[in-house]
């Protein structure tokens, strides 16, 4: 038994060496992602205390904004708009287009924007990479990539590890032509979906092409890097004082408000003079949350991805680059190790508990410090792994000479082993099914009506108090309808009916839930003003249709959801509420499918924006006679106010506000004066083209 323990001791130790070495430098999936919460950690520290912001006064952000959206209407935009955009960046040292223009408009249009471009001289266009073909790939002009691509290259092993795309969307050959240079924009986010790096080159069809921000400071030095591959990807970058020896630039993280971001609205009023951008490196893109150009990062779980190219660039520019040292990691991991070996021979298991966890501290310190004071990078985690096996492995011999700590032995080791959640998935990611089904779903919308202006006479507190107070009993109502709760977008709902548990009923259910959502308002409202606070009102959208259902997003990162013009439509009928003055409107669609009898009036025929069919709206009102006489008088009325009977109609619709008070009658007797004044034009179909969305 002694020999064996003699062989079976240092054979084990050496084994949990190994492994623990090997997952240093091969880093399995499963311990990298619980290194990331680890490594964010040294951010959330550094941002504590460090005071130098990663920020330049050199580089400006002109981000297509909602003030953008909103004055120069839906992304994207014609391409003259942006061509007039980058005429007053003239003046600037560089701009760069995190965007791609790869559709064509019009001959015009598209003119416009090259010919803006090729006078600039200074942009720097953006295209990215797909790994499989789409219906947007597009087939790149080889020879602009080889031109744009990098000239000095080595290759140290016959296949090289950098990422090689077989596609690329790139823009329309006139406007690629026209720019200075171009860089891809693809992200590099991390197996939680975080973005924490940004790659500096990938292949293509054999060239090796630049990133965004790695093209602008090739131009803005107007130096040619050095590059040398291997098969583990880019084993040098010098580019004068920057030198990197890894493929991706670990992003040295500041803060967004840090960034100078300006609205392209402002450039184009010429609220902000042109000569301001004088000299300076301009980065265009998308910050409007609608468009859905945004990027979770350690520092801020919604950024937009325009921000990732300036922090990669200002690292660049400022030469504060993470570098990652191994010869500084094997040095604490020796360390770790001798220390816990001294450690391991104390008798108070107490005490070692104590010193082990002080050494892991410490190990933490060290690696802090130094990313703090030098812009070091240590991989920690990777190191602590050995330690953590090492040290467990010292202790396992312990407690197997000894049968009297065999089950604290077991339950030691197993606090160290992958959580089971994390291992299920891992054993069976079939589970994670992202695909989706078509299926015809009820899709209700709902939105507290001035909440904007509410949110500015309350308390933040007693704001979220109010949220809480209107949601809880809104969602109920949804569930008691056998709905499923999609999102909460602020003061606003969303909720499916027919998923993901079918169900026969859904439009009626639908209705029936904005019906109770209405009537909850008593109570609601009569306990907000028990508390001195103002009375709340909703409206409601609902809408019947085909939608794709199913779990959508990454395999870290997914919600159950519905996409399709049937969702985009109910949306849209919500926000039909403040136009009608009412507080539910449905589509046809819906209306059509209802099983029950409830008190509906057509509204309008309407066509809504970037739509050419018309869609018959109706409101849903409480079953009352009031209601049902409002709803057969409001019927006649709208018969002849779609034969053209304006002066018939408008005095029924007259009859109706003095009587009843009806508001949506206000809305078409105001119609009606304005078509008696001016008639329609000829085959006037009674449609009315909505302009908001």
């Amino acid at each position: 038994m002694k020999l064996t323990d003699r062989f079976f001791r240092p054979l084990s130790f050496f084994c949990v060496l190994c492994l623990g070495i090997l997952s240093y430098y091969f880093e399995p999936s499963v311990v990298s992602r619980l290194a990331l919460p680890l490594e964010d950690f040294k951010f959330a520290v550094r941002e504590r205390l460090d005071s130098v912001p990663v920020s330049r006064d050199d580089i400006v952000i002109v981000a297509v904004d909602e003030k953008s959206v909103n004055r120069l209407g839906r992304w994207p935009w014609d391409h003259h708009v942006m061509g007039d955009l980058l005429r007053h960046l003239g003046s600037a040292r560089l701009v760069g287009l995190d965007m791609v223009f790869a559709d064509p408009t019009s001959p015009e249009e598209d003119r416009a924007l090259a010919e803006a471009m090729a006078d600039s001289e200074n942009v720097i266009a953006g295209f990215f990479f797909r790994s499989q073909a789409t219906n947007w790939t597009s087939l790149a002009d080889l020879d602009q990539l080889a031109e744009w691509a990098f000239r000095d290259v080595q290759t140290r092993d016959e296949i090289v590890g950098v990422k090689d795309y077989p596609f690329v969307e790139t823009n329309l050959p006139e406007i690629g032509a026209s720019a200075l240079s171009g860089g891809f924009f693809n992200g590099e986010p991390d197996l939680d979906g975080l973005y924490r790096k940004y790659p500096l080159a990938a292949l293509h069809k054999g060239y090796l092409v630049p990133s965004l921000a790695v093209q602008m400071l090739r131009f803005q030095r107007n130096q040619e890097p050095r590059v040398v591959l291997d098969r583990h990807g880019v084993s040098e970058f010098v580019l004068g004082s920057t030198r990197i020896n890894q493929s991706s630039l670990r992003l040295n993280f500041g803060l967004p408000a840090q960034a100078k971001f300006l609205s392209v609205s402002d450039v184009i009023d010429g609220t902000i003079p042109e000569d301001y951008f004088r000299g300076k490196i301009v980065l265009v893109g998308i910050t409007e949350v609608g468009i859905f150009d945004l990027r979770p990062t350690p520092v801020d779980p919604v950024i937009p991805g325009v921000w990732i190219h300036y922090t990669a660039l200002a690292n660049l520019l400022d030469d504060r680059i993470l570098s990652s040292v191994p010869a500084i990691d094997l040095l604490i991991l020796v360390g770790a190790l001798l220390l816990a070996w001294l450690i391991c021979r104390l008798r108070r298991i107490s005490l070692r508990v104590v010193l082990y966890m002080l050494v892991t501290l410490t190990v933490l310190v060290v690696a802090n410090s130094l990313l703090l004071f030098c812009d070091i990078w240590t991989r920690e985690f990777f190191v602590l792994i050995p330690y953590f096996l090492f040290t467990v492995a010292l202790e396992a011999h312990g407690f197997f000479r000894s049968e009297l700590r065999a089950g604290e032995l077991k339950r030691a080791f197993i606090s160290y082993v992958s959580p089971e959640v994390v291992r299920e998935i891992l054993e069976h990611p079939e589970k994670l099914d992202l695909g989706g089904v078509e299926r015809e779903v009820s899709i209700l919308f709902s939105d507290i009506r001035g909440f904007t202006s509410l949110s500015e006479k309350v308390s933040a507190p007693q704001l979220v108090k109010m949220l809480n107070a209107i949601h809880d009993p809104m969602t109920q109502i949804v569930l008691e309808q056998r709905g499923m709760l999609d999102k909460y977008i602020g003061d606003a709902m969303m909720a499916l009916f027919n998923t993901p548990v079918p169900v026969q009923d859904h439009p009626d259910r639908a209705v029936e839930a904005a019906l109770g959502m209405v009537a909850a308002l008593k109570d609601i409202n009569a306990g907000f003003a028990e508390q001195g606070l103002p009375e709340i009102d909703v409206g409601v959208g609902v809408n019947t249709g085909l939608c794709v259902v199913g779990n959508m997003g990454s395999r870290v990162r997914f919600e159950y959801t519905a996409i399709g013009d049937a969702v985009n439509l109910a949306s849209r009928l919500e926000g039909l509420c403040k136009v009608y003055k009412t507080r539910i409107v449905i589509s046809e669609f819906t209306r059509e499918r209802l099983q029950h009898d409830f008190v509906t009036r057509l509204l309008d025929r309407v066509r809504v924006k970037g739509k050419h069919i018309p869609v018959g709206v109706y409101e849903v009102m409480a079953d009352s006679e009031k209601n049902r006489v409002i709803q057969s008088r409001f019927g006649s009325a709208l018969e002849a106010y779609f034969a053209g009977s304006f002066t018939e109609a408008r005095e029924e619709f007259s009859s109706l506000v003095k009587t009843y008070d009806d508001q949506t009658s206000i809305i078409f007797e105001e119609r009606c004066r304005s078509f008696i004044s001016n008639p329609p034009p000829a085959g006037w179909d009674g449609v009315y083209d909505l302009t908001i969305k």
